[in-house]
């Protein structure tokens, strides 16, 4: 492979599928073009075999409600209901001919999270209005021609089920300042003669409920963390019992609508559970125990559905990229239906690795999980990457630009740090008023540990961290010099001003993760600019609304003005993520060489390394 080619397989995103949709006309899901990087429906139907592209190539399909979007298709009957990126206009796609139809708009207002109403032809839907702080949420029903708000007054909504007999109606709400994974409470309806809804019930366990799902016989089972995990409870009224028999999460921090991880039936379901940061899929009987697993080679359940017979899922795994599989309850029948790129033909392995940390009394016996690739042959220059959030969670799954990473010659560590998804509430819960201290404390833990056992070099070691990550990696240079270089890719770095900032949907989330204006300004990178180590590179895109540019261009005038090293990458019609395939790989190549030029080897005759510098 040419050295052009290795760095557009390098630029592929690892998660390039999306939002699974099971419906009369088959199978549907999301899955980014890579060439455009615009989000295409995709559809698989029993009669014809194989996998097809169902919208046209100019056609974008993504919510942009909460700045993350999700739920952005649903099948109703013969057509698929779409969510056009650019306006937020509701389109009908008729699956059979191809047509493409006007559904609903109103200006100013974005949607997602879509659920089908085939009884009613119509679609729920969260409907967002406005931007900034005087945005505001309503879960609607949506008919070319009528809309009907069924409930509104919290600060936002999400999560919209029916039942199968669509009777009743179920959903998530919370209020500022708390977000999605922190407290929510689960809302259940009746629908009354006209469409509307009845008298709302309410259970409220005190902590975060997620995913709420009908079973095929009409049970509400809905995921709560309120015994410590994300795990799935039948509610029937006020009362609850658990559906699960093991101490872990059954789902993904919910940073987007309309996902999906567990199913249903009347002796049990199929759910999704969390392994030392893996996530395995398994079949369960009515009391949660497990009966068989299903697709054990994928670490990442991106979404399931599924009928009496078939579970439909997207998963990436490490010898995989984000893949839709169809299989039997019972784990049989196996088939591959569609993948996002080329096969892996040779698996990086991760290797699970506990770093202790130990800052102060309430961390003694605690480790940050990481998984860590390309160890081995003596010490090597080191990437360590930090997820954004920082609630999210990194997977031990194949990702092109790791294996990329590796293939230059350097190590690289996957980070979860307190904070992160995947390891219960305390864990997530641990970050309380310590971002920007006890993250940094996770990352040195790290690198001190891969040193320690021969995998790093200690001379050649770099940071890598996107939106919260990014913070991450500038705290880390201001507070140590173990690293010699940072990339810093839409990253926060005043913490003061983002809460003005930001988005509507985050803007209480600093008072959780650090405190006070005095706290903020404390851990502001911005403020510490004169004494942070080494060089540092920003990516930023233009049209951000989560970390404005403003955060990146005033922190990098700061680094310049204190005598440190500062570049920026600037993109043009990106938002929060850098998307193209074409500007991805520009990152890429200018990320490779500044790290390389920040740690020089001692002897180096690396060919492959030294190509690819030149592609940047």
């Amino acid at each position: 492979m040419s050295a052009a080619d290795a760095l557009h397989a390098a630029a592929r995103p690892a998660d390039g599928f999306g939002e699974l949709r099971l419906g009369p006309a088959g199978v549907t899901w999301l899955a980014r073009d890579a060439d455009s990087g615009r989000w295409a429906l995709w559809g698989w139907r029993e009669a014809h075999g194989r996998a097809r592209r169902l919208t046209p190539p100019s056609l974008d399909i993504a919510s942009r409600v909460n700045g993350y979007g999700g739920g952005a298709q649903v099948p109703l009957g013969p057509w698929v209901v779409l969510v056009a990126a650019t306006d937020q206009a509701l389109l009908a796609l008729e699956v059979g001919s191809g047509r493409l139809v006007p559904w609903w708009s109103r200006p100013g207002c974005a949607y997602g999270g879509l659920v089908a109403d085939p009884g009613r032809q119509r679609v729920l839907a969260v409907e967002e209005q406005g931007e900034g702080r005087q945005g505001g949420q309503r879960l609607v029903a949506l008919a070319p021609g009528r809309r009907r708000v069924l409930a509104e007054g919290a600060d936002f909504y999400g999560a919209p089920a029916l039942s199968p007999d669509g009777r009743r109606l179920a959903w998530v709400e919370w209020s500022l300042p708390h977000m999605p994974w922190q407290r929510a409470r689960l809302c259940i309806a009746a629908f009354t003669p006209d469409g509307g809804v009845g008298t709302i019930r309410y259970w409220d366990p005190g902590a975060a409920v997620t995913q709420p799902t009908f079973a095929a016989d009409g049970r509400l089972v809905c995921l709560s963390d309120h015994a410590g995990w994300w795990q799935p409870w039948s509610v029937d009224g006020a009362a609850a019992r658990p559906l699960a028999t093991a101490a872990a999460d059954h789902a993904s921090t919910p940073w987007q609508l309309g996902e999906c991880q567990h199913l249903w039936h009347a002796d049990g379901g199929v759910v999704m559970r969390l392994e030392a940061g893996a996530a395995r899929l398994a079949r369960v009987d009515a009391a949660g125990r497990q009966r068989a697993a299903l697709l054990p080679d994928a670490t990442r359940v991106i979404g399931v559905a599924g009928d009496a017979r078939w579970v439909y899922a997207l998963t990436q795994g490490p010898g995989h990229g984000a893949r839709l599989a169809r299989v039997r309850h019972d784990g049989g029948g196996m088939r591959v239906l569609a993948t996002s790129g080329p096969r892996v033909e040779a698996p990086l392995a991760a290797e699970a690795l506990a770093a202790p940390v130990g800052e102060d009394k309430a961390a003694q016996g605690e480790a940050v999980p990481a998984f860590v690739y390309g160890a081995g042959g003596g010490p090597r220059p080191l990437i360590l990457r930090v997820h954004g959030g920082p609630t999210a969670a990194c997977y031990p799954v194949h990702d092109p630009l790791i294996a990329w990473w590796v293939a230059q010659g350097y190590a690289v560590a996957d980070i979860n740090p307190r904070g992160s998804g995947s390891y219960g509430r305390a864990f997530r819960e641990r970050l309380a008023g310590g971002w920007g201290r006890l993250d940094v404390a996770d990352v040195e833990a790290l690198a001190d540990a891969l040193v320690a056992r021969g995998i790093a070099d200690p001379a050649r070691l770099c940071i890598r961290g996107q939106s919260a990550g990014g913070f991450t990696v500038l705290n880390a240079l201001a507070s140590s010099s173990r690293f010699a270089a940072g990339a810093s890719l839409y990253g926060v770095t005043d913490a003061v001003r983002l809460a003005g900032q930001t988005h509507r949907f985050e803007s209480g989330y600093l008072d959780w993760l650090i405190g006070d204006e005095a706290a903020r300004r404390a851990v502001s990178p911005l403020q510490r600019a004169a004494v942070l180590h080494g060089a540092v590179l920003f990516a930023q895109g233009c049209r951000d609304r989560v970390v404005v540019p403003d955060q990146t261009l005033r922190m990098a005038a700061a680094l310049r003005r204190a005598g440190r090293t500062a570049e920026v990458m600037l993109f043009a019609g990106e938002g929060h993520g850098i998307r193209h395939p074409a500007q991805r790989r520009r990152m890429i190549a200018r990320e490779l060489a500044f790290f390389a030029r920040a740690t020089p080897a001692p002897h180096h005759d690396d060919s492959r390394r030294e190509t690819a510098l030149a592609l940047a």
